[in-house]
C-alpha cells in the first residue's frame, strides 16, 4: 500500500484527453487531498490551439514531454502511477517489453477508454499491456478480462485489473427534470465526425432552425466540438463545420447561435441537450439534464458512428424519432440502462485503491 501521498501523472495531447485529465483529478483530489497531481502533454501528438489550453489550463501549469520525457515518468520512480485515457504507442510498446514492465519501481499505467467506445475490441487490446484498465459497459468489463486477463501463476497477481467507470460517466446525483426549465436553453451538441457528410448537418442545422423559431423566447446553441481552425492534428478531423454551414444561410432565427464554451458552461444553463453520437449525452445525464439522441438523420448508413451509438443507447430512452425532437418530447433515461453505463461517484477512491493494489469496490466489482 501507498504510504505517502500519491504522485500521480495525468497525460494528454488534445481537447478530449485534457478534459478527461481534469474531471478525473477532480474526483481524485476529491478521494486524496495530499495527492500530488501532474498534469502532462505528450508533445509528439500533441493537437491543442491557445484557445483550448487557456480554457482548460489558464495557468499553464503543466509539463511537456518527448518520448524520452515519458519513458522516464514510467520508469525513474517520480510516479506511483500514470493515468491516461489514450494508450501512446511509445507508451503500450515499452508495456509491451517484459524488461520495462517487471522492473521494480515503475510508475502502474492506469488506462480508460475515451469516451463512448464504438470499436470495443480495438479499445480492449490498445489497453492489453497496461497494469489497471477502467471499462464501461459491464458487459465490456467481462469481455476484457475474458480475453486479456492472465490467470494468476505461482503467487503473482492477475495482470491488468480491471475497474468499471469513467470521469465523465458518474451516476447522476438526482434524476432529470420532468420538464424543461423555462428559464433554460436548449443545445445541440455537435461531433467532430457525425454527421459525416454535409448534407446530414445541414438536415441538423435546419432541425435547430426550426425548435429555436418553435421557442422564441428561448436561446437555442450549438455547441461547437471545436472552432474551424483548430484540431488540425487531431485524430478526428472535422469536415462540413457548423459555422461555414450557417454562413452560408441567411433564414437561420435570431435566437439560433453557435458558440464554443466549454461543456461546464454550457451545462450550467441548458434546460435539454440533443445530439447525434456524442458523449454529450452523457454529460447530460450524468448532470441530471433532459437529454435526446437523433439518429434519423439523412445518409445514416454513411455515417459509420450510428450503428454502435444505436446499440450503446437501445434500451436508454434518450433515442428520439424527429417528430419528438422538433416538439422537444423527452423520457427520463431507464434505470436499468443506467446502472450497466454509469459507475459510482466514488470512483476517484476506487481508483486510489487500485493504484495501491486493494481490491475495488464492491459496488464496482465485474459483474456486481
Amino acid at each position: 500500500m501507498i504510504r505517502r501521498a500519491p504522485r500521480l501523472l495525468l497525460l494528454f495531447c488534445d481537447d478530449s484527453t485534457l478534459i478527461f485529465c481534469s474531471r478525473l483529478a477532480g474526483l481524485l483530489i476529491e478521494a486524496d487531498r495530499s495527492a500530488q497531481i501532474t498534469f502532462a502533454a505528450y508533445a509528439p501528438e500533441s493537437a491543442l490551439s491557445d484557445r483550448q489550453l487557456r480554457q482548460y489550463m489558464p495557468k499553464g501549469d503543466y509539463e511537456i514531454l518527448d518520448t524520452a520525457g515519458l519513458k522516464s515518468a514510467l520508469m525513474d520512480g517520480q510516479y506511483d502511477a500514470i493515468l491516461t485515457s489514450r494508450v501512446f504507442r511509445s507508451l503500450d510498446r515499452m508495456l509491451s517489453d517484459p524488461l520495462y514492465r517487471q522492473k521494480a519501481g515503475r510508475a502502474r499505467v492506469v488506462s480508460f477508454l475515451g469516451g463512448l467506445d464504438f470499436s470495443p475490441g480495438r479499445g480492449m487490446r490498445n489497453r492489453r499491456h497496461c497494469d489497471v484498465v477502467y471499462l464501461f459497459p459491464r458487459a465490456i468489463c467481462k469481455s476484457f478480462r475474458k480475453s486479456y486477463v492472465q490467470p494468476a501463476t505461482e503467487g503473482m497477481a492477475e495482470w491488468p485489473a480491471v475497474g468499471f467507470g469513467h470521469p465523465a460517466f458518474l451516476m447522476p446525483k438526482s434524476p432529470p427534470a420532468a420538464t424543461l426549465n423555462p428559464a433554460g436553453d436548449i443545445y445541440f451538441f455537435a461531433q467532430a465526425l457525425s454527421p459525416s457528410t454535409a448534407r446530414a448537418r445541414m438536415h441538423m442545422l435546419a432541425v435547430m432552425a426550426a425548435i429555436a423559431r418553435r421557442n422564441p423566447d428561448r436561446n437555442v446553441w450549438i455547441k461547437l466540438r471545436h472552432l474551424p481552425d483548430e484540431n488540425t492534428r487531431h485524430l478526428h478531423r472535422e469536415q462540413h463545420d457548423y459555422p461555414g454551414l450557417a454562413a452560408a444561410r441567411t433564414d437561420l432565427p435570431p435566437n439560433l447561435r453557435l458558440t464554443a464554451r466549454t461543456m461546464t458552461q454550457a451545462l450550467s444553463n441548458a434546460s435539454l441537450g440533443i445530439t447525434c453520437t456524442s458523449t454529450a449525452a452523457i454529460d447530460l445525464v450524468r448532470e441530471g439534464v433532459p437529454a435526446m439522441v437523433h439518429l434519423d438523420y439523412p445518409d445514416t448508413t454513411l455515417d459509420p458512428l450510428v450503428g454502435p451509438m444505436r446499440r450503446l443507447f437501445t434500451g436508454s430512452n434518450l433515442i428520439k424519432p424527429l417528430e419528438d425532437i422538433l416538439n422537444l418530447r423527452f423520457d427520463a433515461p431507464d434505470p436499468d440502462w443506467l446502472a450497466d453505463i454509469f459507475c459510482a461517484r466514488e470512483l476517484g477512491s476506487d481508483v486510489l485503491a487500485m493504484i495501491a493494489g486493494g481490491p475495488a469496490k464492491k459496488a464496482d466489482r465485474i459483474g456486481a
